[in-house]
């Protein structure tokens, strides 16, 4: 019950996350670190197999990133910004959604051993 009522709560997150992104000055760097506590949470809400969660604050979390955000939109790579401040940005968001993905990826892969192990056991049985 509660992976399920956090996976909401981290989707719910993500989406609340967008309206500071699009703001400009500190309220956008609020945006990204919310986004970015969403994918964490929704890795925790992923233990069990469900990565529904993670899958959908992912697809927000990248649109927020890269196309609503004020600091580290893909616009501002043209201009003539803070390339360290957008880069560091970037490599931030992707550490941060790389270890969440590969600990999802991970509970999904022993996740689906144990079940193909459990019908094995139960094909056993009825034979």
């Amino acid at each position: 019950m509660i992976y399920h009522l956090s996976g909401w709560i981290s989707v719910l997150i993500s989406i609340i996350a967008l309206y500071p992104s699009y703001q400009p000055g500190a309220n956008s760097v609020i945006g990204f670190y919310l986004a970015l506590f969403s994918l964490l949470v929704a890795a925790f809400a992923s233990h069990l197999g469900h990565a529904l969660y993670y899958r959908a604050v992912f697809v927000f979390s990248i649109i927020n990133v890269m196309f609503v955000n004020d600091g580290t939109n893909l616009s501002l790579l043209t201009s003539e910004n803070d390339w360290v401040y957008i880069g560091s940005m970037y490599g931030i968001y992707i550490v941060v959604s790389s270890i969440c993905g590969f600990l999802v990826s991970r509970e999904d892969l022993l996740g689906n051993s144990m079940r193909r192990k459990q019908a094995k056991r139960e094909q056993k049985r009825t034979a």
